[in-house]
């Protein structure tokens, strides 16, 4: 993490599959997370569909820093 962000990188953790994985990056200063914890990969197809028919509830308790983190920000609604 240090030498990636020494030099102005972001850090991408891919294949995060669990809450303890996703903390103990989080721990250690990762920048961005992807993986089934927060989603299955979807196809082209499937994503347009998610897209039209899931609403995003303002309600949600996941903070904007948190959204923006991940590249999974569909499915982080999904989820919750």
């Amino acid at each position: 993490m240090s030498l990636v962000h020494g030099l102005k990188l972001k850090v991408v953790a891919e294949g995060v599959e669990t809450h303890e994985q996703l903390e103990f990056l989080k721990s250690i200063g990762c920048d961005e997370y992807q993986g089934y914890y927060f989603g299955a990969a979807l196809c082209a197809d499937d994503l347009a569909k998610l897209i039209r028919c899931q609403p995003i509830d303002p309600e949600a308790r996941i903070p904007q820093s948190e959204m923006e983190r991940t590249h999974s920000k569909l499915s982080a609604y999904r989820r919750r």
